[in-house]
């Protein structure tokens, strides 16, 4: 086992601040500062103003930058891309060394330390932890028959293995020997690369053959399905999420290719050729937007096919060590390639995520291409869970933005504007921590002048796509634009050329008007309707009531209204209720009732000796992107006594 996020790493020294002069080196192992070979960096002082921090003595160095020096944990820190180029710390404004940059040193012993700059100057003062970390790789069963594939099962116990002699094993990674696997199917011919959906008790696997076949396999029951056939030498297999298509890889003599099978009909179609000895497969990111794959010797290369583009396009993303088999992704532009001899980890030059979708994804749970005139509208999304029509948006507006495509396209920051207005509250959200195991509240402040730093590849945040909180209660209400600009850097000259993204929103900061202007009894005696005062008693025969009522907006974005009757131990009946209908109003407007006699006819009362209270709830359209925020109650009692 190749383990590449060690959380056992112990702390070897701990100096919470250590002036390291100007032409001085430090020992990060040990704490001294010294100028002999035991040396790890190296405070250079090249001019009066070029000064540098140089890895030296076989140690290597990889600056961090603005970020957490408390969230830095010694796993991560093993899996930074360490260079020998030395940080430039020009003392200019070039400077990389600012006060509060991070930078970490793998130092020439092979530990792992996080460096923190207190103060610069031409004597630095630094903070740092050293740690040392367990070796990454362990045994951990024996006995297997030229194993193929191996894929880790949901509760990160069990993985699946295939064998190129037939089998598919089910293996208990704390006693994973092969005596002890269990067998959950046998007589294939060469099974290779799996596509595992435990959850729908399936496992979907390829075979290398002349004639090969694709096959869908029970887990519980190991019961073979044949979903394909005349595969030719099938290597490499991936399944859409929906188990709609899946993708093969396959290395006929000359032709080499992926081809894709319609899980539905089974047919195979030809998708990309021109390939050398293609071999595993995995998606690039969940969106399943481009497949990544390695390519066998002579081409000995990481590929990319994007499936965005109307015909795949097909790019060779780098060089990677003779005969790789498979790879996995472990960041926007950071994978690991298995070769025949060695397991590299490559920093790519650009991402490997396809670029997809809108830079403003929406507001809260409502889509971005699902506000229309400055209106929230999700009812043509057939069986979505948040179900607004003509909505227009008030409270606290959580914006979403797509970081990911932000990222690959350069951006580092980006600015929020309201109607031009530059927007920079703090706002929180929630990050994982794998120091500490558990989501922590970070805020975010703005840096600069109103710029915020995109979420980087790779991070978890609770509300991933989240990306401001704009608050409303500052805005009039009516139609505002809010738009989205993206940067490389934290000045104005940075902001990068058509990533810009605009939505028009309906502010309405108003709640309902409501009142029970008038109790009205239908007094039998006189046949006229006679008003009750508050509290009143009613003793004339007759049980029938009327309500002079007003449930308005003055925004003309009512939702709806409804009057209750409420009396002796939980006792209640509806009198009456209106809500808003598009086609009835025949435009997004709706005041509603204004000292509005209801309901027709009268309501009869069902208890006629007792205390009631009258409830009229109405509700408006306004919504923060999860919910329904403005609500008004009002209520009257009065009292029933009747013969």
């Amino acid at each position: 086992m190749l383990n590449l996020t060690p959380q056992s790493a112990r702390t070897v020294l701990t100096r919470p601040s250590l002036l390291l002069e100007g032409t001085f080196s430090l020992d990060l192992d040990s704490g001294g500062i010294t100028s002999t070979i035991k040396s790890d960096i190296f405070w250079a002082m090249r001019t009066s103003t070029q000064r540098e921090m140089v890895p030296v003595n076989g140690s290597e160095i990889a600056y961090l930058g603005d970020i957490s020096y408390e969230q830095l944990s010694g796993a991560e820190l093993a899996r930074l891309p360490y260079t020998t180029d030395p940080i430039s710390a020009n003392n200019d404004a070039t400077n990389k060394l600012f006060n509060g940059a991070v930078f970490a040193v793998r130092t020439q012993s092979g530990q792992h330390a996080k460096v923190q700059v207190v103060s610069y100057g031409r004597d630095i003062e630094l903070r740092f932890t050293t740690y040392r970390l367990p070796r990454n790789y362990h045994l951990l069963g024996t006995g297997y028959n030229q194993p193929e594939d191996i894929t880790l099962s949901a509760d990160g116990r069990h993985a699946y293995v295939t064998e190129r002699t037939g089998n598919v094993l089910k293996v208990d990674l704390q006693d994973a020997d092969r005596a002890k696997a269990a067998t959950v199917a046998t007589g294939m011919t060469a099974p290779h690369q799996m596509a595992l959906f435990e959850a729908y008790g399936v496992v979907y696997v390829v075979e290398f053959a002349a004639n090969g076949r694709l096959l869908r396999i029970d887990l519980d029951s190991g019961t073979q399905h044949v979903l394909a056939t005349g595969l030719d030498r099938a290597i490499g297999l991936v399944v859409t999420s929906d188990q709609r298509f899946a993708y093969v890889s396959e290395q006929p003599s000359g032709a080499d290719r992926i081809r894709r099978v319609d899980l539905t009909t089974g047919a195979v179609d030809d998708f990309v050729s021109g390939l050398q000895n293609p071999f595993f497969m995995t998606w690039a990111d969940a969106g399943e937007s481009a497949i990544l794959l390695t390519e066998r010797d002579p081409a000995n290369q990481l590929t990319k096919v994007d499936l965005t583009t109307a015909t795949p396009t097909v790019s060779r993303l780098n060089s990677v060590p003779f005969k790789p088999s498979s790879v996995a992704v472990v960041g926007a532009t950071e994978v690991l390639v298995c070769s025949d001899q060695v397991v590299s980890r490559l920093d790519l030059a650009a991402s490997v995520y396809t670029a997809v979708g809108p830079m403003f994804m929406g507001i809260g749970h409502v889509p971005a291409d699902h506000i229309v005139g400055g209106y929230a509208d999700t009812t043509p999304l057939t069986g979505y869970f948040f179900q607004v029509k003509d909505a227009p948006f008030g409270g606290t507006l959580p914006l979403m933005i797509n970081h990911d495509k932000a990222f690959e396209q350069g951006a580092r920051y980006y600015k929020i504007l309201v109607d031009g207005v530059e927007q920079e509250d703090p706002w929180t959200n929630l990050q994982w921590s794998t120091s500490v195991n558990r989501f922590a509240a970070r805020i975010k402040n703005p840096v600069g002048s109103g710029f915020f730093r995109l979420r980087k590849p790779g991070e978890l945040w609770y509300r991933q796509w989240l990306g401001y909180m704009l608050r409303t209660a500052v805005l009039g209400n009516g139609l505002h634009t809010i738009r989205l600009q993206f940067y490389s850097d934290q000045n104005n000259a940075s902001q990068l050329a058509g990533t810009g993204e605009s939505i028009q929103v309906m502010i309405d900061n108003q709640v309902p008007l409501v009142s029970i202007d008038e109790i009205l009894h239908h007094n039998t005696a006189s046949g006229s309707l006679v008003p009750v005062g508050t509290c009143g008693i009613i003793t004339e025969p007759s049980d029938r009531l009327s309500f002079a009522i007003t449930a308005r907006d003055t925004e003309g974005h009512l939702k709806s209204w409804s009057l209750t009757a409420l009396w002796g131990d939980n006792q209640s009946a509806g009198i009456d209720s209106e809500t808003y209908s598009a086609s009835a109003s025949g435009s997004r407007i709706w005041n509603g009732p204004a000292g509005v006699q209801v309901p027709s006819g009268g309501w009869q009362a069902i208890e006629r000796r007792c205390a009631h209270t009258f409830r009229l709830v109405a509700w408006d359209r306004v919504i923060d992107g999860f919910r329904h925020i403005h609500k008004s109650t009002y209520h009257k009692s009065i009292t029933l006594y009747l013969p």
